[in-house]
């Protein structure tokens, strides 16, 4: 235990801002499920459940600097509200989808800073080369 360091991967303010802004989504989908457990079917609760489950797997893969977690998050927030829609899930379908619309903004531009590289310091180069 001597040898064990922390791992803290240092993320871009606009990942971290997606990552919380995933979080909140899905507490409002877990306080919805909670909420309607009575008066949902099966096959809503079976959906939201798996929204839930995804989301929360995804965000720890994108909190974690996970390769290609940005990079799946693109279809994750097309095909979930489209599997809410098709359901008959209705407000909270529509709800859901707006979020998911705007989360998709903000992961473009989290997804353009994930790669942000600082510009190459050229100071030690001779004038001609920099």
């Amino acid at each position: 235990m001597s040898k064990f360091r922390q791992y803290h991967p240092k993320l871009h303010r606009a990942v971290k801002r997606y990552s919380v802004m995933q979080h909140l989504i899905m507490l409002g989908v877990m306080l919805y499920l909670l909420l309607n457990i009575n008066n949902l079917s099966t096959k809503h609760q079976i959906i939201a459940v798996a929204t839930v489950i995804v989301m929360s797997i995804q965000n720890g893969f994108i909190l974690s600097k996970a390769k290609v977690a940005l990079a799946v998050e693109g279809p994750r927030l097309l095909v979930f509200p489209l599997l809410w829609i098709a359901s008959g899930m209705g407000t909270a379908a529509f709800l859901y989808s707006a979020c998911s619309l705007a989360s998709l903004l903000v992961l473009a531009n989290a997804v353009r800073f994930k790669n942000h590289r600082p510009p190459l310091d050229l100071s030690n180069e001779p004038e001609h080369l920099a």
